[in-house]
């Protein structure tokens, strides 16, 4: 095939560049996970100035005997912040290995606040779940625990299970007995009054009711300078029905 001669290209050199041309967009960058995972040395990972978990010994030794236990080891990472660059959660698991181990970290991305917030509830919203013994009880019979430190935390486990287990019966016993009720608190009989009681469960929900309703604490002062202190929680029934149908309009409290 015949080649024109009045404009040759020489493929091994790069095309020149025409003046006033916008430079070749580089290729975008493939976007990060929010969350991935990474094995990074655990003298490099910094801890979190405002972790408020303190680790004592014996959950230290247990940890360790997990960790060098050769059917368990690693089963569960670190929790690291590389915007500020700080540790979240996992600074025992830092503290009981070689600074220059590997260890498997989760690597995120927030902010301060959102940092502090994971902080503030990340171990408590944990702590939240209740233990069934039988069940609990189980499962460690499939356990065999060799370390010491292990089988202490399995017995001292089950045995923490049991004495809270048998706090809550007792708790439950003492509720459902009849405790006489103060006359000055009583309903009297001066007007008639149609009641409509509403029972919460949760103490979040209550708090909701309160800020939807308008319910403050109120202190009343009594003769001889004792005090009551409380939340006002008799309201009057037309007011209650117009701030839910404002709140119901605006999407929050009235």
């Amino acid at each position: 095939m015949a080649r024109r001669k009045d404009n040759p290209i020489d493929a091994s050199e790069p095309p020149e560049k025409v003046p006033g041309a916008a430079p070749p967009k580089a290729p975008d960058a493939p976007a990060k996970p929010p969350l991935r995972l990474e094995w990074i040395e655990a003298g490099s990972l910094t801890e979190n100035p405002m972790n408020w978990r303190r680790h004592s010994q014996e959950q230290l030794q247990s940890l360790r005997e997990l960790l060098d236990d050769p059917q368990v080891g690693w089963a569960g990472a670190c929790l690291y912040n590389e915007r500020t660059g700080r540790l979240v959660d996992g600074h025992a698991r830092r503290e009981v290995v070689d600074p220059k181990t590997p260890v498997p970290v989760l690597v995120g991305n927030w902010s301060k606040e959102a940092e502090a917030k994971i902080l503030a509830t990340l171990d408590p919203v944990g702590a939240m779940a209740t233990g069934d013994v039988a069940a609990y009880e189980a499962l460690i019979a499939q356990v065999q625990a060799d370390g010491l430190w292990v089988r202490d935390l399995l017995h001292n486990t089950a045995a923490g299970l049991e004495a809270a287990e048998q706090q809550a019966d007792e708790d439950a016993a003492e509720s459902d007995d009849a405790h006489p009720g103060l006359p000055a608190m009583e309903c009297q009989p001066f007007e008639h009054y149609d009641y409509l009681m509403l029972m919460f469960r949760h103490e979040q929900d209550f708090q909701r009711a309160c800020e939807v309703l308008g319910i403050k604490k109120v202190e009343v002062a009594y003769p001889g300078g004792l005090k009551k202190i409380g939340l006002g929680r008799v309201i009057d029934g037309a007011k209650a029905i117009d701030r839910l149908m404002a709140a119901g309009k605006s999407g929050g409290a009235a």
